[in-house]
């Protein structure tokens, strides 16, 4: 009986391991050869449910704005200009790091964290292109890949995932 236990268990852990390579191959694509710092500025929207956005605007100048907006639940906050970076990876992907965003989409204590970001000591964040864990105590990390639709960009700015979630959110560019 323990065997044939340890059996199904063993079988539940490959099937879920072949469905995370599965969502890699769909939304981990390679960035356009004509990735820039440049195909980042602008507007991104993403939406957690059916009335809520969360839009980011992104300046030349190395600043952005969060706006989060959920009128189902009477919440609105709109963050003061803060800095990005981007950091070019080994694997070809590059990270987005928004300092001091809030990351929307989870429960409100996530949301409301003073100083933005998501407590690593209650909170695992995987990056799942490169199957790596990252921390981000104090900044929101986007996972920068190519896009299957035919966005101005050709890219799509992916949340990270929290350990025991199955979502995969992403931000897409907003044409003006």
């Amino acid at each position: 009986m323990a065997f044939i236990l340890a059996l199904n268990f063993f079988l539940i852990a490959c099937m879920n391991q072949a469905e995370d390579i599965q969502r890699r191959d769909q939304l981990c694509l390679e960035l356009p050869e004509s990735f820039s710092t440049d195909d980042l500025i602008g507007t991104w929207i993403a939406s957690y449910s059916l009335n809520d956005t969360d839009t980011i605007i992104i300046n030349a100048d190395g600043t952005y704005k969060q706006i989060y907006d959920d009128p189902d639940s009477s919440l609105f906050y709109e963050s003061d200009w803060a800095n990005w970076t981007i950091e070019f990876r080994e694997s070809g992907y590059a990270r987005l790091h928004l300092k001091g965003m809030r990351r929307a989409g989870e429960v409100a204590s996530v949301f409301e964290r003073v100083g933005g970001g998501v407590d690593p000591e209650l909170y695992t964040s995987i990056d799942y292109c490169e199957n790596e864990v990252v921390e981000m105590p104090e900044e929101i990390i986007l996972i920068v890949t190519g896009a299957s639709d035919d966005n101005t960009h050709g890219i799509a700015l992916r949340q990270v995932r929290l350990a025991g979630s199955d979502w995969t959110w992403s931000f897409q560019y907003l044409d003006e």
